[in-house]
């Protein structure tokens, strides 16, 4: 295989790897009419899908096979994860968070309640811009 076709095969990997969120890779290739074995090539970018595959994989999760191969851009804004993925995603970061020691575990804790109140400023900056503006659009009419 040529390097661009390894790059895109590792790149379609990752997306149906995603896409499979914390479904196991036997019952998610069972799903595309798939051996686990085979289903682990593609998704660990030994092999790039062919496109019947592809189409499958993209219907399951509600995208385009455009979607799946290029990502979000290439065919519109980028799809919303499948509830799978987040699921599957939310668990592994639990699971690191059970792998870590106290002084680690309280460290993430304000790392997230900081960024956590740096959204909530934004937000209201956001929200008094809007009121800035409407009260301008008032006084014009």
């Amino acid at each position: 295989m040529r390097e661009s076709h390894n790059i895109i095969a590792a790149q379609v990997g990752a997306r149906l790897k995603v896409l499979r969120g914390g479904e196991t890779q036997q019952d998610y290739a069972k799903r595309l009419g798939l051996s686990q074995a085979q289903y682990n090539r593609y998704e660990t970018g030994k092999r790039l899908a062919p496109d019947n595959v592809l189409q499958r994989a993209a219907q399951a999760a509600g995208i385009t096979p455009e979607q799946l191969i290029w990502g979000g851009a290439a065919a519109g804004p980028a799809p919303e994860p499948a509830v799978p993925s987040v699921l599957g995603y939310g668990r592994a970061v639990a699971q690191l968070v059970e792998l870590m020691d106290s002084d680690s575990q309280e460290d993430l804790f304000f790392y997230l309640k900081a960024k956590t109140q740096d959204l909530q400023r934004r937000q209201a900056r956001m929200r008094t811009a809007l009121e800035d503006l409407e009260a301008a659009l008032k006084k014009a009419v």
